[in-house]
Order: structure tokens, then sequence, then C-alpha cells
């Protein structure tokens, strides 16, 4: 049990509460985890593809200046949206370097303004630094959110249709998950 003298000024009662919680918080530190999501091995300059439930994504991965770099394009898979979305607010997508189980070493994001689809898809480029190289080699995997909506309202309804505000938003989400 701690006592404390009622003379000792309050940062010095302070100093062994911040220790305890120090080292409390130490002990309960949470890590991502991608294993649910799409894993590809690491290919230095090797072309891959990688599909995710609503978006895809054609990318090249390389050595950068001590870290990866991982430059490509993301487009949403049009089959798995509403025929009316042809607007994205808020769109996110994150590229995470992992380890062979799927935790997540280093992860980058990059946000986008609020757009039409671009035929051209959403391109990207990701520098991730990391030291430690993981006995199993290391992954890629991508997570993504955003909300896709109508320039104009639809004529008909359908899945994912339905008045926030007057606006039609499909949103999706896939990112990688906390582990404990």
């Amino acid at each position: 049990m701690l006592h404390f003298r009622p003379s000792a000024s309050p940062l010095a009662r302070l100093i062994p509460l911040l220790a305890i919680l120090a080292m409390a918080c130490a002990g309960c530190s949470a890590k991502l985890s991608a294993a649910h999501l799409q894993l590809k091995p690491w290919e230095d300059g090797g072309s891959q593809k990688l599909y995710a439930k609503f978006m895809h994504f054609d990318f090249k991965t390389q050595p950068h200046e001590g870290g990866f770099e991982v430059t490509g394009t993301a487009w949403p898979i049009k089959e798995n949206i509403p025929p009316w979305a042809d607007s994205v607010d808020n769109l996110s997508i994150n590229a995470y370097l992992c380890n062979e189980h799927g935790d997540v070493l280093v992860s980058s994001t990059k946000n986008y303004p609020a757009q039409k689809i671009p035929a051209s898809g959403f391109p990207f480029q990701f520098v991730l630094k990391h030291v430690e190289r993981p006995s199993g080699g290391f992954y890629v995997s991508f997570g993504y959110g955003g909300m896709f909506t109508a320039s104009k309202p639809p004529t008909a309804g359908g899945q994912g249709s339905g008045g926030i505000a007057g606006n039609y938003v499909f949103y999706v989400s896939e990112q990688a998950a906390l582990k404990k």
C-alpha cells in the first residue's frame, strides 16, 4: 500500500501514481491484425492483384530507402456496390505490412477528397518503415472505408438504398482489427 506524507508536494504524490498507471498500460497493449483480410507475400518489384469485398488493388512492392514502398491503384468492384453509386466520400485506403500470421507490423493511410468515382481508379503510394524482418517474410494487405453515394437520387430502390437526409449512401469498410 502506498502512503503519502501530508507535507509531500502534489508532484511528489503524482509520480508514483503515474508509474503505476504506466506499468498497467504496458500490460494491456493491443495490436492490429489483418489475418482476416487477404494477404499477399512481399515480392520486390512484382506486380500483384488483391481482391477484397468491395475494392480491388493492383500494386507493386519494392524496397525504398531502408523501408518498403507500395504503389498502385484501387478500384471499386462495381458488381458489389449499388448501380446508383457514382461518387465516393470519406474514402481512406490503408496499406498493411504484416508477418506470416497477419500481425500488422506497420501501416499507412491515404485519405481521398469527396469525388466522382474516377475511371482511372484511386492511385496510392505508401512508404512503410520497418527494420526487423520476420522469420516467415513480409506480407501486404489493404484496408479501406468510405461512403459510396449517388450524385442524384436513383429512380428505383435496391440493395444499399435508403434515405439518409435525402442522400443515398452505401458504406463499405474492411480494416485491420484489434488483437490483444
